[in-house]
């Protein structure tokens, strides 16, 4: 078996390699590592545009050389997606006290309830410790007292039972009230791309359709 550890590093299309765990020298689980040389790297509040700070979470901006200057015949969308000189990843994460990153959720998949932003990969690592999930994917839907409500699509383990109630007593003990979700279903499985990366849009219609 190879003994050598993996390396997790993170990049963008728009902008190449950004940030990696040493090759040699301190590697944290779960982290994206520290910001390759030339780049400069701002974790900021997407509403007021303010730095969170070092523990806080926020999206993540960056500025260097080897950036895109912008999207080939998209002005509106570079124009979104550009502070001045800053490139707005649209990940959501946070800096910690050594200067490593992690990339907690993406900010398009942020759910504003009552008024709050929930990252729903909050509430996911909930529901997955539960000894009857697999995994679990939550999303917001339009909702006229809470703008929207938190709902949550779970696949259970084989031969195990559990209820909505169940997980909502379960996500209750570990989560703010708020942010537990209001309505759950259960599926064999999630819908992927081939990439396997979970489908939030399908997830959504996947909700509606197991409720007709």
């Amino acid at each position: 078996m190879n003994s050598e550890r993996p390396v997790e590093r993170e990049g963008m299309t728009e902008t190449g390699m950004n940030f990696s765990n040493p090759l040699h020298g301190r590697r944290k689980p779960g982290s994206i590592g520290l910001p390759l040389p030339d780049l400069e790297v701002k974790v900021m509040d997407p509403q007021n545009l303010k730095d969170v700070g070092t523990g806080n979470a926020g999206e993540i901006w960056l500025k260097g050389p080897g950036i895109t200057p912008g999207y080939w015949q998209k002005e509106e969308e570079t124009k979104k997606t550009f502070f001045k000189d800053w490139f707005r990843t649209g990940d959501i994460g946070r800096k910690d006290e050594d200067g490593y990153y992690y990339i907690t959720d993406r900010l398009k998949h942020i759910i504003i309830t009552g008024g709050e932003n929930v990252s729903p990969h909050e509430i996911e690592s909930i529901i997955n410790q539960h000894e009857s999930v697999i995994e679990s994917s939550v999303v917001g839907l339009p909702d006229e007292k809470w703008g929207e409500k938190i709902v949550a699509v779970i696949v259970l383990q084989p031969d195990t039972f559990t209820t909505a109630q169940e997980i909502q007593f379960y996500c209750k003990k570990h989560l703010m009230d708020w942010k537990c979700p209001k309505e759950i279903i259960f599926l064999n499985e999630l819908p992927r791309n081939k990439m396997g990366k979970v489908l939030k849009e399908e997830v959504k219609k996947a909700f509606y359709s197991a409720q007709d």
